[in-house]
């Protein structure tokens, strides 16, 4: 068998393929590769590893004449043409992991937290050595978790579990989405958590129909105390607008781990004190990547010798 991976795999995930035969091109760097270099690797192949950063269109699904089985290294895979597969009796999988699940809510509740306790601002006292003494009246003025409401929109694993940890700081918790679930939370909708809510976190897929879910009109319904977290994607919130709404101080601070025009960040969204940026590491965890990609080489080698699935998408 011979498999092409578009994603760098962890050594002691290439080894067991290796130690069993299976020849393996790997693109060798944490970056993505080049659709000619993708095109190029794989001719020839039965098995193509890829991630959510690189595309599988149709051309590459019909350069892969030998292709058998695309395993993808994380649980997103929009960035597949489905359909091209099926038409080519390709078998797609997919790799959920709890760990992923995990480190992604994590990151929700430490973005929220660098933004109720003013870490932007806090972090360059004590980095310039301007730090005078405890004052029993404070600094920053931050604020407490403890007793606020956090709207999750978007309910799935991931935002179920930021649910949870919420709860560990006695939060109110609302949520919106599509359907009721069988949660102790409070559906809402859109209209009605943002007017409430302390900490909005994004955490739904991104799809067309929710581009831009928020906008101008929608920052117009928040507090002026309100915190927005983007831990999704990128295309949902118009940065444009959230740069004017923090202009206008229609909201108190924001916090994106994802970004519109990723891996390009906001001109208008940098070097604000009030803006909390990182480079969408929400489940760059060694324990998350690791078991995603154990869990994509695992479903591969079970498509392949025809062993039931666990994760098959198409």
């Amino acid at each position: 068998m011979k498999f092409y991976s578009a994603v760098k795999l962890p050594e002691h995930v290439i080894k067991p393929l290796k130690d069993s035969g299976y020849e393996l091109v790997m693109h060798d760097a944490l970056t993505t590769p080049s659709k000619e270099e993708i095109l190029s690797n794989i001719k020839g192949k039965d098995t193509l590893i890829t991630g959510v950063n690189t595309p599988v269109d149709q051309d590459i699904i019909e350069a892969g004449t030998d292709l058998k089985v695309i395993s993808n290294v994380g649980a997103g895979y929009n960035h597949i043409d489905i359909n091209a597969a099926k038409v080519r009796n390709i078998v797609v999988t997919n790799s959920p992991a709890d760990e992923s699940t995990a480190s992604t809510a994590e990151n929700a509740i430490m973005l929220m937290l660098m933004l109720s306790r003013d870490i932007n601002n806090a972090q360059p006292i004590a980095e310039n050595n301007n730090f005078d003494g405890w004052q029993v009246m404070g600094y920053l003025g931050g604020n407490q978790m403890s007793g606020k409401t956090i709207a999750i929109v978007g309910l799935g694993t991931i935002g179920q579990r930021i649910a949870k940890m919420a709860e560990g700081f006695d939060m109110n918790i609302v949520y919106v989405e599509l359907e009721e679930k069988p949660v102790p939370y409070k559906r809402m909708t859109l209209e009605d958590a943002l007017p409430i809510a302390d900490f909005v976190v994004l955490q739904m897929n991104y799809m067309p129909q929710n581009h831009h879910m928020i906008n101008a009109s929608t920052f117009n319904l928040m507090k002026s105390s309100a915190f927005l977290i983007n831990n999704a994607r990128g295309g949902i919130v118009d940065e444009n607008a959230l740069a004017d709404a923090l202009d206008q101080n229609l909201i108190k601070g924001a916090a994106l781990d994802v970004h519109e025009f990723e891996p390009v960040i906001s001109e208008r969204l940098r070097n604000r004190s009030n803006v909390v940026l990182t480079p969408h590491i929400g489940n760059d965890t060694i324990e998350a990547r690791d078991k995603m990609a154990e869990t994509a080489i695992d479903q591969a080698l079970k498509a392949l010798t025809d062993k039931p699935l666990t994760y098959q998408v198409n």
